[in-house]
């Protein structure tokens, strides 16, 4: 199949964790692909991540507990044709829970951030298939429950790519 890579980021052991999408079994449709490689880039462990329709990772950090946090798109789960889609996993790569952020219309999260008080930051899009999409930050608690979100935009394509929180405690993003 087609597979690809999104986003990767070298853990505290010195190993590279990469996040993409790859082809599920023989239905032609994609899972979010998390693969851990060794310094040299020797695969360690690689898991498939996803449900019945298409799903993909686009941005991977490693989180204070050396697990991962993933955010991607999925059309297997939530409210939508396509849905924001955080991940937690272990330092094994095992998904420990994941959630999912969306209305009706077709959603993307590119950017992922461990905050300050242990729990996450959002960037991406809202109802990206509209040609009025709007950039979409969401803050989650530790558990990747919403604690607040907003959406910025005007009458055309905007989308947040990036997105860091900032020394003052407030947010940046591109």
């Amino acid at each position: 199949g087609s597979e690809s890579g999104s986003s990767v980021q070298q853990a505290n052991d010195g190993d590279y964790i990469v996040v993409g999408k790859a082809f599920s079994s023989d239905d032609n449709l994609y899972d979010v692909w998390l693969i851990k490689t060794d310094s040299e880039g020797n695969r360690s462990w690689s898991h498939l991540i996803g449900g019945p329709d298409n799903d993909e990772g686009l941005s991977v950090k490693q989180t204070t507990d050396n697990g991962y946090i993933i955010v991607g798109t999925t059309s297997s789960y939530g409210n939508g044709s396509d849905d924001i889609w955080l991940i937690k996993t272990d330092s094994e790569g095992n998904r420990e829970w994941n959630k999912t952020f969306g209305g009706g219309g077709g959603d993307k999260g590119f950017s992922v951030q461990q905050t300050a008080d242990e729990g996450y930051f959002i960037t991406g899009c809202f109802n990206c298939d509209s040609n009025e999409s709007n950039v979409w930050i969401i803050k989650t608690n530790r558990e990747g429950q919403e604690v607040w979100s907003q959406n910025f935009g005007g009458s055309s394509y905007e989308w947040g790519r990036f997105g860091h929180q900032t020394n003052d405690g407030g947010y940046i993003i591109t």
